[in-house]
């Protein structure tokens, strides 16, 4: 029996060390499988998505900046997809879009005016930024309210241990930086301060002009833009941070004539324009656990404009004077206030799950007041004035919830749903927004990638013209101006070979219920039944992208090529599909980089793309008369000469200490002088034939600009 016992203990202890052997290799194993799928989760979260770049805030100051000031948006402007509209201006055309079908995110805010100076800059300081998200097609659940594209833009929390900064001038503004602790390791401050030279500068020539002006008449005016970005950052303990934000841009333009009375006659002509934007946010995030994120922002926005002239004439009679004035002033803007509860959730190692809710109380408000008044001497004087406007007020909430989920190591999804409502004037409209993404890593540097999207636009952007300017004013849908709607597929091949990158990337878009400008040119359009000067339409888009780079530490180069076909169908113009405006058919982009020292850096961009397209008449009928008529075949049926130009820069630098540098930037634009066509005519030559002329505007433009840096 003992000897039996023994036996018993002795394989009850071999059964307990090899089953603790076991247990031990079990957990090993556990967790070295696990740490493998962490790591490939890790990996390609956030990169399920098709369309997606990543552009970090040193990349945005890198580069040719045209007039010495990093734009934003003209970085954007270069990649595939994208199409680019006037020369020099900050449109973004994106897979087809119209231009104001962007949303663009200042730390989660929407932004509705993101450029100065009708689009010559973009709004966005790149001394305050920190990275942004540039989505072109398969958009995550969690953005909506616009067709095209997410330019989701976070600037930077303070530094939490020192203080930096910096200071540069350009030839159009100077910039001031500075970053630092208020309390160390727990509370910090970014602010960023721009403003342009355009209204000094502006000062002489104005002095000049009126010194060699006849008698008493003088000119005035000047332009000036400010921007200011502020953050504050505040963490109460390691789960809990307070980020409270601010931004402010202003432009003003003023234009001036008058006639100081040495004459019988009395002029006086006045042209005053303010607009801009102002935001506020406070975004509050807390880990409830280990697995669990909330991201809390509540925030106001602004944007608006303020457009004004006024003429008076007055003639001199020895028993009195009579004149003329007339006072025209029109006001719009946009006011949000909302918030939006976001979370992120990991229930285990192959789920990432993104919920949350969002609303936004829209205020949309435009009027005009219009004051005449005719005096005549010895009789009653007479005056018209008229005062009208119009507002709206919109609610707009949505849910949403998306899953990235991890089927295998090699085989990623984001399936989401976005659900999202609009009130305005006792009408709703409720749209669910599918979204899904796929990624098949086939190889180590070899994945696929395919996604499907649909969008809804609540807002439209009333405007009379391609250039972003103060008299353009966002307004709600309504029953005469429905929201717009967009379905989109994308997929490609992706290849990542050693220092290489290179994608294929496809994409298919359709777009209904597009607005376009239906009445006579006009500079500010009709703003009370504005309804009524639009006409509703659709359109398609379509095509192929390609990009390839190649990285090391000294050297970056890059092309980009597109194949695009961009339709419209308004059939109140024609019945049928017709070429738009910016349907460039080939577009390239040839970028390169050169860091030969820690001193220099070298940058060139060679643009091209076939040129924009433009209405002429395609046929002339002359009358017995001697009147002619012209006919048109349809819209955008000619296109402008093909558009290129090579941009050059240069950096370099001088270290005056551990922590100090200064500067200096040197670009050159259009380096060829390659004067690119803005517009077309139909003219006559010399024996009457009719011809097509097109016009170019812009030349070579050299700069220099300097930044010390702390």
């Amino acid at each position: 029996m003992i000897r039996i016992k023994h036996i018993l203990l002795t394989l009850a202890a071999a059964v307990a060390t090899a089953a603790g052997v076991f247990a031990q290799e079990v957990e090993k194993r556990d967790t070295l499988d696990t740490s493998y799928v962490t790591a490939v989760r890790e990996k390609m979260r956030n990169t399920t998505q098709t369309g997606l770049m990543r552009l970090d805030g040193e990349k945005l100051r890198s580069g040719v900046a045209v007039f010495g000031t990093p734009d934003l948006i003209k970085q954007l402007q270069l990649l595939p997809g994208v199409a680019v509209g006037n020369e020099l201006m900050s449109g973004l055309y994106v897979h087809g879009g119209d231009g104001n079908d962007n949303l663009f995110l200042l730390d989660g805010v929407p932004l509705y005016n993101i450029s100065h100076f009708g689009g010559l800059f973009s709004s966005f300081n790149t001394d305050v930024v920190d990275n942004l998200d540039f989505y072109k097609s398969g958009f995550p659940a969690r953005y909506g309210g616009r067709l095209s594209s997410v330019v989701d833009v976070e600037t930077s929390e303070g530094n939490m241990e020192e203080y930096h900064g910096g200071l540069a001038l350009s030839i159009i503004d100077g910039r001031i930086h500075f970053e630092g602790p208020i309390v160390k390791d727990r509370t910090s401050f970014n602010f960023g301060l721009r403003r342009s030279w355009m209204d000094v500068v502006t000062i002489p020539a104005i002095a000049y002009a009126n010194r060699e002006m006849e008698g008493d008449m003088k000119v005035s005016g000047g332009y000036s833009m400010s921007d200011l970005n502020a953050r504050l950052t505040h963490k109460f303990s390691p789960k809990s941070k307070l980020n409270v934000n601010f931004y402010w841009g202003q432009d003003d333009l003023r234009a001036g004539l008058e006639d100081g009375g040495s004459t019988d006659t009395d002029l006086d002509i006045k042209m005053r324009t303010a607009w801009g934007s102002l935001t506020a946010s406070a975004n509050w995030e807390y880990k409830y656990a280990k697995q669990l994120t909330g991201r809390l922002l509540g925030y106001y926005s602004r944007s608006g404009s303020d457009v004004g002239y006024s003429f008076g004439v007055g003639l001199k009679f020895d028993d009195g004077e009579s004149g003329f004035y007339m006072d025209d002033d029109n006001v719009c803007s946009v006011q949000d206030a909302g918030f939006k509860y976001d979370f992120d959730w990991f229930p285990n190692s192959f789920n990432h799950v993104r919920f949350g809710a969002a609303a936004a109380y829209h205020h949309y408000k435009t009027s005009r007041t219009y004051e005449q008044k005719t005096t005549f001497t010895g009789i009653a004087d007479e005056t018209n004035s008229d005062t009208e406007g119009k507002s709206y007020n919109a609610v707009e909430p949505a849910l949403y919830i998306e899953d990235e989920l991890t089927l295998a190591y090699n085989f990623t999804v984001n399936a989401g749903l976005r659900l999202s409502m609009f009130t305005s004037g006792g009408q709703i409209w409720v749209y669910p927004e599918p979204r899904a993404a796929l990624k098949w890593l086939i190889t180590k540097d070899i994945c696929a990638k395919l996604s499907y999207t649909r969008m809804s636009q609540y807002a439209h952007l009333v405007t009379a013209m391609y250039i972003d300017l103060p008299t353009n004013s966002w307004m709600p849908s309504t029953p005469e101006a429905p929201p717009m709607v967009s379905d989109q597929i994308a997929g490609g091949l992706y290849f990542t070979p050693g220092n290489f990158r290179i994608n294929l990337e496809g994409w298919y878009k359709t777009m209904d219920g597009m607005l376009t400008y239906n009445g006579a040119n006009s500079f500010y359009p009709p703003l009370i039944n504005w309804e009524k000067s639009f006409t509703s339409g659709k359109g398609k888009s379509y095509g192929f992208e390609f990009e390839a780079t190649y990285e090391v530490p000294k050297l970056e180069l890059s092309a980009y090529y597109t194949l695009g076909w961009t339709w419209r169908q308004f059939d109140a113009y024609y019945p049928f599909p017709y070429h738009d405006r910016i349907d460039n058919r080939h577009k390239v982009n040839l970028i390169g980089t050169w860091r030969p020292t820690k001193r220099w850096n070298v940058y060139f961009n060679w643009n091209y793309h076939s040129g924009n397209r433009i209405t002429l008449p395609s046929h002339v009928i002359r009358h017995e008369q001697g009147t002619s008529s012209m006919l048109y075949e349809a819209p955008y049926n000619a296109k402008l000469p093909d558009y290129h130009r090579l941009d050059v820069g240069a950096d370099f630098r001088i270290f005056a200490g551990e922590r100090t540098e200064l500067d200096f930037n040197l670009n050159i634009y259009n380096v060829y002088n390659h004067v690119n066509a803005a517009f077309g005519i139909l003219d006559t030559d010399e024996k009457g034939n009719y011809i097509g002329m097109a016009y170019g505007l812009v030349p070579i433009i050299p700069t220099l600009g300097a930044t010390f840096k702390f």
